[in-house]
This record gives C-alpha cells, structure tokens and sequence, in this order.
C-alpha cells in the first residue's frame, strides 16, 4: 500500500526536540489519528495475515481460542513423537501498542498456562539481529509464568516456547527443515537434560518453500498447515488451504478466526493507524540517526580542522625556530669574527685607543676584551 500523503505530513512534523524515545513515542502516539475511506480499509483487509502483531493479537486476546493454541503445541510435539501438551486453560496477549512492538517488557506475543504446562508464542515477521537471544530469553521468562521459585521443583509445569519466524536464523542455516527443536545437553556426551520438560521450537517459514507437503514425513502435516494459515493474506487464503490440502482440522478453525477478526472496519483502521505510528517512528529513528551521524561529521571536519591548525601553528614555532636559531649562529660567527680580528690587532700592537673602539663597534664588554688578552699572553 503506497505512502499516505497525510503521514508523511505527519512525519514532517515530528518535533526533532525529542530528547530520548520515551518522548517520542508521547509525541507520536498523541498525534491525530486518521479515519481511513472504505476503499483504504478494504485493500488494507486483504494484505493482512496472522503474522501482523493486531491480527495475531485480534485472533487470541480476551482468553480465546485457548484450544488452538493447545492445537499448534501438540503440532510441534507432535513431529518428535511426544506426549500432546495439557490443554491450555488461560492465555494472555500483549496490547501491541507501539512501546510493545518494540519489544519493551515482552516476554512473548502470547503466553498461557494449563495445569502442569506453560507456553509461550512470539510471532516475528521482520527479521531482527540477534533473534536467537532473543528466543532464548523469551524461554526462560516463560518457565516463570505459572511457578514461583521456592515451590515444589518436582510440580514445576513443562514449559515449550514456539517462535514462528518469517526470517531465516543464521544460527540455523545448516539447518534443512523448517522447523527446529532447541533442548539442553551434557556438551561432551551431548545426552539430553530435562529435554522432556523444556523445549524451544524454531519456525522458520521461508524454508517451507524448499518442500512440498508431500516430501515430509507425515508427522509435520499439521505442523504444515498451521504454518500455511500464518503464511497467508486474507486474500490467498481459500487458494493456499486448496493447494496445500490443508487437512488439519484446527488450521481450519484458524482461518475462520483470522477472518473474523479482521472482518471489522474499526479493527483495520486501527491497524493503520498503528502500522503508521511506527513508520513514524521509524523516521524519527532515520533523522535521529542523520542528525547523529551529521553532527559526527561535523565533529570530525572540526577535528580535522583542529588538527590542521595544530600542525600549521606547529609548523610555524617550527620555523621561527629555525629562523631564530640561524639568526643566533650568524651573530654568534660575526661575534666570533669581531673577536679574531680584535685578537688580531692586539698581536700586531695596534693601538689600544683603535682597540678600544672596535670593542665598542663589536658590543664587546671589556671583561670579555680582558678575556681576550689574556688568551693571547
């Protein structure tokens, strides 16, 4: 969807006096939001997927759809031959306002808990540097949701961490299929530790696109065609589910869901809304970044120019060093000169009255000419 006019007014006004982000996230959010035409909306609808944080948050806020997730847990168990999970009895989902979406406090897009088992979902469509971290993170936070520490270690639920990936992990780029289970080993014996409690699953949905259905073992099908729901617009979403014979009854569910909760015009045009207030803030990010580096330009064209006045003034003492210093050994051999030819007149007896007077031509002191004859007896 092309650039609205009217935002990149908005950004042209964004006060460059923003101290610090916390600023500018007020100055942003408190600007005037717009009301999109029906047109505007129904275009938007159809580019929307699940993997858009507000749809994603729209489709499993206020506790729903709890079964779901419990599908899409037993899904990635599910190709390891695993026990299917408990079911998820609350789900909690973080308000995607912008302080979110940036990943302030998060600890996954989606956490919930059942007895004996905690989960925790995160969504990410823009590849980010250094994820890997991040997802690890997110497990650990996770195994905090639903136990205290000090409680009975031996009741501590399970806890699996699923991260569905619109990216490619560099740590992961061995790594064939597309979706991946982290667990904890002994490093030399590499036997697995507690790999039945705590698990971290990667999705990495591009490398769907290196197999077809048909290639998998049939234990990843549902996994599958979960994944195709996620991977999908509103408006490919009938073709994918026909061409990849999504099968999996909760994949279907999902479809409806996705829809339904993209289906109000209030739910789109807050969504644009909120896509803007981060394109806002992305380019308050860009000119905070230009003003940065304009202003290490500037600092280093005034180094530089510090550096050079330094080495010309330098240059310059340098110089009248010399100067002086050759000005000094010209006097001191006229000096020297004066002084043999003084030397000179006294050997030959001149008179001490025309002595007298070169003395005082030379500038030199009659201690100095005492000097002087004495050398010479």
């Amino acid at each position: 969807m092309p650039v609205n006019t009217d935002i990149t007014k908005q950004n042209e006004n964004l006060p460059p006096q923003a101290n610090n982000f916390d600023e500018a996230f007020i100055q942003i959010i408190n600007l005037p939001k717009r009301q999109y035409t029906q047109q505007e909306i129904d275009e938007a609808r159809q580019n929307l997927a699940l993997m858009n944080d507000r749809v994603f948050m729209a489709t499993f806020a206020n506790n729903k759809n709890k079964h779901i997730i419990t599908g899409i847990g037993n899904a990635v168990k599910k190709i390891h031959n695993l026990d299917p999970i408990p079911p998820i009895e609350q789900t909690r989902v973080q308000d995607l306002s912008l302080f979110d979406v940036l990943g302030r406090g998060m600890i996954g897009d989606l956490t919930g808990w059942g007895k004996m088992i905690s989960i925790a979902i995160e969504a990410q469509r823009k590849k980010q540097e250094g994820y890997a971290v991040r997802g690890t993170l997110t497990h650990g936070n996770a195994m905090r949701i639903n136990f205290n520490m000090g409680e009975d270690y031996t009741e501590a639920p399970d806890v699996i961490t699923i991260n569905i990936l619109d990216f490619r992990l560099p740590e992961l780029e061995n790594r064939k299929m597309f979706c991946s289970r982290i667990v904890r080993a002994e490093y030399e014996s590499r036997e697995t530790f507690l790999a039945e409690k705590y698990s971290e699953y990667y999705i990495e949905l591009p490398k769907m696109g290196d197999y077809t259905k048909a290639d998998l073992p049939k234990a990843y099908h549902d996994l599958w065609d979960l994944c195709c729901i996620f991977r999908a617009k509103i408006n490919e979403q009938e073709e994918v589910i026909r061409m990849q014979a999504v099968a999996n009854p909760i994949a279907l569910e999902l479809a409806d869901e996705v829809r339904k909760a993209v289906a109000p015009n209030e739910f789109v045009n807050d969504a644009l809304n909120r896509k803007n207030e981060m394109e806002q803030f992305r380019e308050y990010m860009k000119r905070r970044e230009q003003k940065a580096a304009q202003a290490e330009k500037e600092k280093a064209q005034e180094d530089r120019k510090n550096e050079f006045e330094q080495f010309r003034e330098h240059m310059k003492r340098r110089e009248q060093k010399a100067v002086q210093a050759e000005k000094e050994k010209a006097q001191e051999e006229k000096k020297k000169a004066q002084e043999e030819m003084i030397i000179t007149a006294i050997q030959n007896a001149v008179p001490s009255q025309a002595i007298e007077a070169m003395r005082k031509n030379a500038g030199i002191t009659e201690t100095r000419l005492a000097e002087l004859k004495k050398q010479i007896q």
